[in-house]
């Protein structure tokens, strides 16, 4: 089976419709998985709701033809299900995919993902909703959208379909990185972008981390060093926004797709 990177699927949906279009469903698909990688739930749930209104969007211009940046994504999916409008999508594949749209995007900002709420805050089981719905839409977009044989196309959806585990497991308020030969730096910094408070003491650290002790202690050295990290007055240690954009811009991209 060939390995189709994320330019590459840009590339193929391009030839059948708008390059932005296309470029949009596919980073927006490409972070989510990252986001809910790294156990950020609250971002990987807006990922979820940029690529359902990408992929309506890519469905609106198959659909007609044309480029729709100003009807909502709602708007969108009331359209395509419209029987009396002009149509060059089945009605199948029409009513179903709207229908996800709709949930998703309804979904994340009802419980809180969009919008400060003080009864619902993101979390994993939310996140998971999402992330294989999003991924379904957007296997459904590859689907109706890319001219290759049907083997291609399988291809490319079963790679979709792969990634089904986030990259921290958390039980009793314990977090564990689950990827396996993680450098201690890289741990320290995923376990503290995906505590609540991004912060834990170094006690927390050195239990929670599956390096050695001695080399947990030099990582946090160097991570201060580098500013990546820092200590705060009660003693623990806080990620700081370089140490964010870290972890976002360089640690995932290179755990994407390692187990």
């Amino acid at each position: 089976m060939n390995k189709y990177t994320p330019q590459q699927i840009i590339q193929q949906l391009s030839a059948v419709i708008d390059n932005s279009l296309a470029k949009a469903t596919v980073e927006s698909y490409v972070e989510m998985q990252q986001r809910f990688l790294i156990g950020d739930w609250a971002p990987s749930q807006l990922n979820g709701g940029r690529l359902c209104e990408a992929v309506a969007r890519s469905l609106f211009y198959l659909d007609t033809g044309k480029v729709n940046h100003k009807k909502l994504p709602g708007e969108i999916c009331d359209y395509l299900v419209d029987q009396k409008q002009p149509h060059t999508l089945t009605t199948k594949d029409r009513h179903h995919i709207a229908k996800v749209i709709g949930v998703v995007y309804k979904f994340r900002s009802d419980r809180g993902a969009v919008h400060i709420s003080p009864v619902h805050t993101a979390n994993h089981m939310d996140s998971v909703l999402i992330l294989h719905a999003g991924k379904w839409a957007f296997g459904e977009l590859l689907r109706l959208a890319i001219s290759q044989d049907p083997q291609t196309v399988g291809e490319i959806i079963e790679q979709l379909v792969q990634l089904e585990h986030s990259l921290i497991h958390e039980i009793d308020g314990k977090p564990l990185v689950l990827m396996k030969r993680i450098s201690a730096p890289y741990e320290i910094l995923v376990l503290l972008h995906h505590s609540t408070s991004n912060r834990l003491s170094r006690d927390q650290l050195r239990e929670f981390c599956s390096n050695k002790s001695p080399n947990v202690a030099t990582a946090i050295t160097r991570l201060i060093n580098d500013k990546d990290i820092r200590p705060v007055e009660d003693g623990t240690l806080v990620i700081t926004p370089k140490g964010q954009k870290r972890v976002i811009e360089e640690i995932m991209p290179k755990l994407n797709f390692k187990k």
